[in-house]
């Protein structure tokens, strides 16, 4: 996982933990009750106070019966007493209901049968002191330099129902919604969607309206509040319809964000050229600062940032957050288990514009950081997840931008940038964005069969293996006297028909693979680089030697313990092979987290000698290990200060 990555989510652990926060997981397997309807409508009606840290408001909700139920479920947070709740069915006069209100669910009774295709609203009070949270965990009740309040609510991690009653799953959204939001003078409160107008109540406080025009997920529904600057634009998109830009700012650092705007511009450039057109022109494309770092919030994205450029030459902040309005937004996973097309895309869509900025060299060594840690589940299991599960467990950023790059690799430029954009726009002939017609919910099958349709490539061995399985591929290469095999191995032996770069003496060759095997002629002495660019997101290649030095010897392996020994600066290994071979040497931790690999090539029988700096190890004991094809042998040093 990147560092910026990595760091996003130590520091959003570390605020959870300290805020004491503890919510129901969104996602997850759908329940019954809640699958048996579908909602069209949400009109959510607030009113905040800061001082007092509480909410105060109604939810309507309209919904389509897909099958017979007798009790409508949605959910909410246990924290908020829900005071009053009516019903109307097909229209009729709204009458009050009776419900039940606990472990986070709202049990709403239905006065009468209901058959498939009825409508029912249902519309609720409820009010409440919304559980204070951090980063991704709820609200956030802060202040600016000047001491104005400065607010904010962000629920990727709990779905929207910790500040208002949804039907929490990422299955299910809203055709359109409305968003009107009471703050004291003098905030300005922003919200997602098309700006509609305020009103001043007369009582010191402002209430704003918002429309969202096309469907929208619950955990996207936020608003910020401050004493914010607007600064407004328009841009033409890519299909000619005129997109609003509109940034809210603090004060103070208004000048900034006015000098800051080309950077924002060339960035959404770039996302218009790979991906389509502006997903939510029809609203805008809107940002607000934020009292935490980001979020993907749809046509009003979180920035926390500060308006500074990273070492690849982009503002991470937005680049990522804007890539969401296509991967995420427009698309949106129906499982949390593939979560993977939002946050892999969206990082690997970095990778991209580091690409455009800097060359390719650039862009592989974005890739070759971004390269992920061995995990023990498939980036894109089949079972269904919920928010926590995903994002602990798939590491859907570096290994959903790795395995976005080994599939590049794998269709090549023209036909990998057309998917591209067919995953946003199925039909490179209806690029519009005004009604919400592109918004739809997709999982990991679903792209590939689109995948397959774009390019005519057969892709099931790839999806399985990259997407299904939890241990990257290995290539076993077989060096003969004139010829050299190559074989892929997978976890469920799957034939890989990924070809394979390399170069033989600096020359680029690429080896054709069919049922998971392929050769090439080459002389044993010649020197063979396998993806030397680390196209393929794999294991470190198994290399066999020569089929003389195969043969039984009367010696085995054997390590030499390191000189000296403890050792506070450089220390000598020394191995003794019986044939030759590939072996590599490596250093480990006491929990046998690999540290340094020292070494990983041919080496021929005999003795060999590594030298070994501590550098910045500190004091303590290690183990050593030398891994071959007779097996791991491992002995242990310690390091003195």
């Amino acid at each position: 996982m990147k560092a910026v990555h990595f760091q996003f989510f130590l520091l959003t652990f570390i605020l959870m933990a300290f805020s004491n926060i503890s919510y129901a997981d969104s996602g997850g397997p759908l329940k019954p009750e809640q699958a048996a309807y579908d909602v069209t409508y949400y009109y959510l009606d607030l009113s905040i106070d800061p001082e007092t840290q509480t909410i105060d408001g109604s939810l309507l909700c309209q919904a389509t019966i897909i099958d017979p139920i007798d009790s409508l479920l949605l959910d909410l947070d246990d924290v908020f007493v829900v005071s009053n709740i009516e019903m109307s069915i097909n229209n009729s006069n709204f009458q009050q209901v009776s419900f039940s209100h606990q472990n986070e669910l709202l049990e709403i009774n239905i006065p009468e049968n209901v058959n498939t295709d009825d409508m029912i609203s249902c519309k609720l009070y409820y009010n409440g002191t919304p559980r204070i949270g951090q980063g991704l965990t709820g609200f956030v009740w802060d202040t600016t330099s000047d001491g104005q309040h400065w607010l904010g609510v962000a629920c990727e991690m709990e779905g929207g129902d910790i500040w208002w009653p949804c039907k929490d799953h990422p299955s299910d959204e809203p055709d359109s919604m409305n968003i009107s939001l009471t703050v004291p003078h003098p905030l300005v409160c922003v919200s997602n969607g098309q700006y509609l107008g305020f009103e001043d109540n007369g009582d010191n406080t402002s209430t704003y309206h918002w429309f969202v025009s096309v469907p929208i997920n619950n955990y996207n529904v936020t608003f910020y509040a401050s004493d914010f600057l607007l600064i407004e634009d328009e841009y033409e998109s890519t299909i000619g319809n005129n997109i609003p830009f509109r940034f809210w700012v603090l004060p103070e650092d208004y000048e900034t964000a006015v000098n800051h705007m080309d950077v924002f511009q060339q960035e959404f450039d770039f996302l218009e050229e790979i991906c389509g057109p502006f997903p939510f022109g029809t609203d805008k494309h809107g940002w607000a600062q934020a009292p935490y770092w980001g979020m993907e919030h749809q046509s009003i994205i979180a920035y926390g940032h500060d308006f500074t450029i990273n070492e690849w030459g982009y503002d991470y902040i937005h680049l990522h957050e804007l890539a969401h309005e296509w991967w995420g937004n427009l698309l949106t996973a129906k499982n949390w288990a593939d979560i993977w097309i939002h946050e892999g895309i969206a990082t690997y869509s970095e990778a991209l514009y580091v690409e455009q900025l800097s060359g390719m060299e650039a862009y592989f060594n974005f890739m070759r950081n971004e390269q992920p840690a061995f995990n023990p589940s498939p980036l894109a299991p089949y079972e269904e997840m919920t928010t926590e599960n995903a994002f602990d467990f798939l590491d859907p950023y570096s290994r959903g931008a790795s395995v976005m790059h080994t599939l590049r690799y794998h269709l090549g430029d023209e036909q990998f940038f057309e998917l591209l954009k067919r995953w946003a726009y199925p039909d490179p002939d209806d690029l519009g964005n005004e009604d919400g017609r592109q918004c739809r919910l997709v999982n990991t099958e679903d792209l590939k069969i689109q995948a397959e349709e774009v390019t005519g490539v057969e892709l099931d061995p790839f999806w399985s293996v990259f997407y299904r399985e939890a241990s990257y591929p290995q290539l076993r290469v077989n060096r003969q006297a004139e010829q050299t095999s190559f074989e892929w191995l997978t976890e469920q032996n799957v034939p890989l028909d990924l070809n394979v770069p390399i170069t033989i003496n600096g020359e680029e060759y690429t080896v054709e693979m069919e049922n998971g095997n392929g050769s090439i002629s080459m002389s044993i002495e010649d020197d063979l680089e396998i993806d030397p660019n680390d196209w393929i997101l794999m294991q470190d290649p198994e290399i066999i030697v020569g089929l003389d030095d195969l043969s039984f010897s009367e010696s085995k392996n054997q390590w030499m313990q390191n000189y000296p020994n403890p050792f506070s600066g450089n220390t000598v290994v020394e191995f003794y092979l019986s044939k030759s071979q590939q072996a590599k040497v490596c250093i480990y931790d006491q929990l046998s987290n690999r540290l340094f690999t020292l070494t990983n090539k041919v080496y021929l029988k005999g003795k060999h000698q590594i030298s070994f700096d501590k550098g910045e190890l500190p004091a303590g004991i290690y183990y050593y290990r030398l891994i071959s094809d007779d097996g791991i042998i491992s002995k242990k040093l310690q390091v003195i200060d």
